[in-house]
């Protein structure tokens, strides 16, 4: 039996010097995850479906960025690199004409994320939590559990990580 075509799963997704590739969710319902880290601009966003995924478009419909060439498709999933994203707000990426191995069509469907540099817990605003909690972590390895506190994407937690953190103070999304 063929399945019906429907995303699974959408991750924004950064490669963090020997950590490797970390994810941070972006919910398809409700309320869409927070990017709290920083790549000038440069963003990933990684969609999965549930059958193999052989074509589709992505435009960003709100918000302000750029797709950067074509998604890449691999087995379930569908990669859109984007360029040009800035930060303070919410991001949405619309894919369209998604089709699977069985010739089946997604209807367009938005994915939708907060960008927001140093806002390591996620609450939408950047403030003196965030700061102590990337004071915390500072010169530990990076892993999954607090790859949101390495904000510039080096690889390691630094005073350069907290003094980005302390730059974005005050900054929220709604």
């Amino acid at each position: 039996t063929v399945n019906m075509l429907q995303l699974t799963e959408g991750v924004a997704r950064k490669t963090q010097g020997g950590a490797g590739d970390l994810t941070i969710d972006v919910p398809l319902t409700g309320e869409p995850g927070v990017e709290c880290r920083s790549s000038s601009g440069d963003q990933t966003f990684v969609v999965t479906v549930s059958n193999p995924v052989v074509s589709g478009n992505a435009s960003v419909t709100g918000g302000s960025g750029n797709v950067a060439g074509g998604p890449t498709f691999s087995g379930n999933t569908m990669t859109v690199n984007l360029t040009g994203v800035a930060d303070v707000q919410r991001l949405t990426v619309t894919l369209s004409n998604v089709t699977d191995s069985f010739a089946q069509v997604l209807p367009d469907t938005p994915v939708s994320a907060n960008m927001l540099i140093g806002d390591t817990n996620g609450n939408k605003t950047v403030n003196v939590s965030d700061v102590a909690q990337t004071k915390g972590q500072s010169g530990l390895p990076v892993t999954a559990a607090n790859f949101h506190t390495d904000v510039n994407v080096s690889g390691t937690i630094t005073a350069s990580d907290i003094a980005q953190v302390k730059t974005n103070a005050g900054h929220t999304v709604p």
